[in-house]
């Protein structure tokens, strides 16, 4: 396989750990809606476009991881469905493992008792 093979391989799977956690984030944002509801804010107060992107980036991610695991064992090239669903589980589960390993990873902040990268002092609402 040459440079732009697996460039076009990665961009595949890709694409498809994207759809895995887009319908991860289905769940995520039903969840985050009906708590949203439940203390009377609507979901755009608490919805956060930024996690949304770092979210399908990270299922981007794990979709691309993925379909270096398959190419050996697998034509690419002409993928088939079984291959297709298979990335686009990977990027389901791939997304929640890494997500999950992030936030355990995280630093608390002493302050607020939640984790956090930077100095933000709010808690996030989850997304899947």
């Amino acid at each position: 396989m040459g440079a732009t093979d697996w460039v076009l391989t990665l961009i595949i799977g890709g694409i498809l750990g994207m759809i895995g956690q887009g319908i991860r984030m289905v769940m995520g944002l039903k969840k985050v809606s009906d708590q949203a509801s439940a203390e009377g804010k609507n979901l755009g107060s608490v919805f956060e476009s930024s996690r949304l992107m770092v979210s399908l980036l990270i299922g981007f991610i794990a979709g691309s991881l993925a379909i270096i695991g398959v190419t050996g064992t697998m034509d690419v090239a002409s993928p088939s469905k079984e291959l297709i669903v298979t990335i686009i589980g990977a990027g389901y589960a791939g997304t929640d493992f890494i997500e999950g390993f992030i936030k355990k990873s995280m630093p608390v902040n002493p302050q607020t008792g939640t984790k956090t990268v930077d100095t933000e002092e709010t808690e996030q609402p989850a997304m899947g």
